[in-house]
């Protein structure tokens, strides 16, 4: 696993001025699955406990009059979902059969994450890009968080197909 986008990563063109990167690469097999099929099995995988954070986080983000992104297992099975329907706490971006963008954008930072097939090897990508102090603040807890989660949830994830 690394921190570094791959070569081929389809967020490749969001790093110039990104405030946090990171991603992992597991070998899955994928089984027919497509990237959209992939990240609702990786939401699938959120533990209930994170998903408690999450709504700390949430009441928190109220009491400062931004986004309650809502629950990271919530993601609607719609047979086909188009750019800028929310899937979750993220609104879809882009979506192909070996790839899938997925963002937030609020006042504080903007996030795109991406859950993309390299052959027999499943990417999650995150790329950050703060907006303003508040979102710079925003990341020093959330950062060391999502460099344990994210590995966690793809690894957790993979297990369950092998």
């Amino acid at each position: 696993m690394s921190a570094l986008l791959s070569e081929g990563s389809v967020l490749h063109s969001q790093l110039p001025g990104a405030d946090f990167v990171h991603a992992c690469q597991e070998a899955a097999p994928r089984n027919g699955r497509s990237a959209l099929q992939a990240y609702r099995d990786m939401a699938a995988a959120v533990p209930g406990w994170f998903d408690g954070l999450m709504g700390l986080r949430n009441c928190g983000m109220r009491l400062l009059r931004m986004k309650d992104l809502g629950s990271l297992r919530a993601v609607q099975q719609t047979v086909d979902p188009q750019p800028g329907q929310r899937l979750g706490i993220f609104t879809l971006q882009a979506l192909g059969e070996d790839a899938i963008v997925l963002e937030d954008d609020d006042r504080h930072l903007r996030v795109q994450l991406a859950l993309q097939w390299h052959g027999d090897a499943l990417e999650i990508a995150t790329v950050v890009h703060t907006h303003n102090a508040f979102g710079r603040l925003y990341m020093l807890p959330v950062a060391p968080v999502h460099r344990w989660i994210a590995p966690h949830l793809l690894s957790k994830q993979v297990r369950g197909y092998r």
